[in-house]
């Protein structure tokens, strides 16, 4: 006799007026293949000139704006509220909060291509932090 198994469908609300208050990142419900995270910064950004060697991942602006170094640094992009910057894998670069606002990013990329390299160094990705919100999906009838 087959068990039957729910769907693997997930349904969530990643933004509300806490999520757009509030720092630092935001877990959504996904998968290896890819993952979610809102990021939240009132300055600062991720301030370190980094890869990600085998994960292609774009960033939507919800809010603020960001300023991007790519490659070596000396190419500057600064991108403000509904507009993205998609970085195939292995795209050196780093960004800043340089709006008034907060910046509220959405990021798409894959759980399994998250490790990064750092000043010529390998490092493990962590999207699965402790200290992030992990948002839960609804409860599905069937």
């Amino acid at each position: 006799m087959a068990t039957e198994k729910g769907t693997a469908v997930k349904v969530f609300t990643f933004l509300s007026d806490e999520i757009l208050a509030g720092e630092g990142d935001v877990m959504l419900p996904g998968s290896e293949d890819l993952s979610g995270v809102v990021k939240r910064y009132k300055s600062g950004g991720e301030n370190r000139m980094h890869t990600h060697p085998t994960e292609d991942h774009t960033f939507y602006i919800l809010q603020g704006e960001g300023t991007f170094h790519l490659e070596k640094g000396e190419n500057v992009v600064v991108a403000g509220k509904h507009e993205a910057l998609f970085l195939p894998a292995g795209s050196h670069y780093w960004f800043e909060s340089s709006g008034a606002d907060t910046l509220v990013l959405l990021r798409a990329g894959s759980e399994w291509g998250s490790d990064r390299i750092i000043e010529g160094r390998p490092m493990p990705g962590n999207r699965i932090r402790e200290d992030a919100i992990h948002v839960q999906p609804r409860e599905l009838p069937f």
